[in-house]
C-alpha cells in the first residue's frame, strides 16, 4: 500500500478555500483611485439620490455575478449568494476626509467587522474553514458624498479572493472545506489552489470524497495520530469506491487527507477531505496533474503560476466541475433580484483569518 499515506509533509496541502488572497490583495483591488468608477464597486456615475440604498440589515443576503461587483442586489438568503451582512459599522471619519487608503480600510475592518460578525454569528466561526469575515466598502464617489457605512459579513473566498456562493445561513452551515467528488484542485506553482474548471487543466490533486470524523468520535477532538489510523482505511476505501481499486494503483497517485485541529473542532467541523495527488521528488510541494483519474491522470509537466488567470478579488468563482455527476456545494449564482446600487465596494477581508490549515505529518 505503498500509494497510501497520512496527511503527510504536504506543507500546502489545505483545501483551496482554506488559504484566503492577501488582504493586501483584495484591499489594492478595491481601491478607486482618482474618482475613476471601482475596479470592484459599481457605477460612480449619477447623484447619489438617484441610488437604489440596498438594506445593511443583519442577516441580509447579497450576490452579483459580475467581476466588478456593478450588479451587487439583494436575494433571499435560501437563494445562492456571496456575502451574508452580519450589520453596519461607521468609518470615524468626518465629512471632508479623504478616502482611506488600504491601511486605514484594514485597520477599520479588523477592529470592528471582527467583533460584529462574531456576535450576530453566535457560535465559532472555523478559523481554517469555509467563511471568513469580509466586508463591503462604499466607493470614493459615495464616501465623498458622505456615505460612511461599512457592511461587515461572511464570505468564502478561494485563494485568488474569488468568492465562491453559497445558499442558507452561515449559522446552519456545514463550515468544512470540501467538494464534490471528482473536483480537481488548481495548482499555483507548487501550492493547491482554487478548483479548476476542467481536470483535462493542470492541477495539484483530485477530491475523491469526504469523511466525517464525527462519526467515529463523536466526543471531543481525536489526536492526530488517532484522526490517522481511522482515516487511512476510510479515505483508501472512499478513493477506490471513486476511481477504482486499480485505477488508483495505476495512477500511482498519494491518497491524503487533512486533519482537524482543536479551534476547528470547536466550531463543530467534523467532515475532512480525501484526496489524490503527488508530491514533487524533493517533497517542496505538489506535482502537476493533467486529466482525470478515471481516466488515466498524467503526472509531471510544467506547473503553471496559476491554474487560469487569477479573477479580481471579490468576483464570483467559477463553479468547480466534477469528473461525476454529483453537484459541488457551490451552485450557480442566483439571479439578482433587486436594484443595483453603485455607491457599494466589494470585499475587503478582515487580516489574519483563514490561514492555511497544514496537515500534520504522516506516521
Amino acid at each position: 500500500m505503498g500509494i497510501l499515506v497520512g496527511a503527510l509533509v504536504m506543507l500546502l496541502a489545505a483545501s483551496a478555500l482554506a488559504a484566503t488572497g492577501s488582504s493586501l490583495g483584495f484591499l489594492g483591488l478595491a481601491s478607486n483611485e482618482g474618482g475613476s468608477p471601482g475596479i470592484l464597486g459599481g457605477s460612480s456615475t449619477g447623484p447619489s439620490t438617484d441610488r437604489t440604498e440596498l438594506p445593511s440589515t443583519p442577516g441580509t443576503c447579497l450576490t452579483w455575478t459580475t467581476a466588478d461587483g456593478s450588479d451587487v442586489s439583494q436575494v433571499p438568503c435560501a437563494q445562492s449568494h456571496l456575502f451574508e451582512t452580519a450589520g453596519p459599522v461607521q468609518a470615524a471619519l468626518p465629512d471632508g476626509a479623504p478616502f482611506p487608503g488600504d491601511a486605514a480600510w484594514q485597520q477599520l475592518v479588523s477592529a470592528q467587522c471582527g467583533r460584529l460578525v462574531q456576535s450576530y454569528l453566535g457560535k465559532a466561526l472555523d478559523p481554517t474553514g469555509r467563511y471568513k469575515v469580509g466586508a463591503l466598502k462604499p466607493t470614493q464617489s459615495a464616501w465623498e458624498d458622505g456615505d460612511r457605512t461599512v457592511r461587515c459579513g461572511l464570505q468564502a473566498p478561494g485563494r485568488s479572493g474569488a468568492l465562491f456562493s453559497s445558499t442558507g445561513k452561515v449559522a446552519d452551515a456545514d463550515q468544512a472545506v470540501v467538494f464534490a467528488p471528482g473536483t480537481c484542485l488548481g495548482l499555483a506553482g507548487k501550492e493547491v489552489s482554487d478548483p479548476v474548471s476542467s481536470c483535462a487543466k493542470t492541477h495539484a490533486a483530485e477530491v475523491a470524497g469526504t469523511v466525517d470524523l464525527g462519526q467515529k468520535f463523536p466526543g471531543g477532538l481525536p489526536s492526530v495520530d488517532d484522526q490517522d489510523n481511522f482515516l487511512q482505511p476510510e479515505c483508501t476505501k472512499v478513493a477506490q469506491d471513486a476511481v477504482g481499486a486499480q485505477k488508483l494503483t495505476d495512477s500511482k497517485l498519494t491518497v491524503y487527507w487533512t486533519n482537524i485541529n482543536q479551534a476547528s473542532w470547536d466550531a463543530g467541523t467534523r467532515r475532512v477531505s480525501c484526496n489524490m495527488g503527488a508530491l514533487l521528488g524533493d517533497n517542496s510541494g505538489f506535482a502537476p496533474l493533467t486529466g482525470a483519474v478515471k481516466d488515466g491522470v498524467t503526472i509531471g509537466g510544467e506547473a503553471p503560476a496559476s491554474a487560469d488567470p487569477l479573477p479580481p478579488a471579490g468576483a464570483p468563482a467559477e463553479a468547480p466541475a466534477t469528473t461525476t455527476s454529483t453537484a459541488p456545494d457551490a451552485v450557480d449564482p442566483a439571479q439578482p433580484t433587486q436594484p443595483t446600487q453603485p455607491g457599494l465596494q466589494l470585499p475587503v477581508p478582515l487580516p489574519g483569518i483563514g490561514q492555511q490549515q497544514t496537515p500534520a505529518p504522516a506516521n
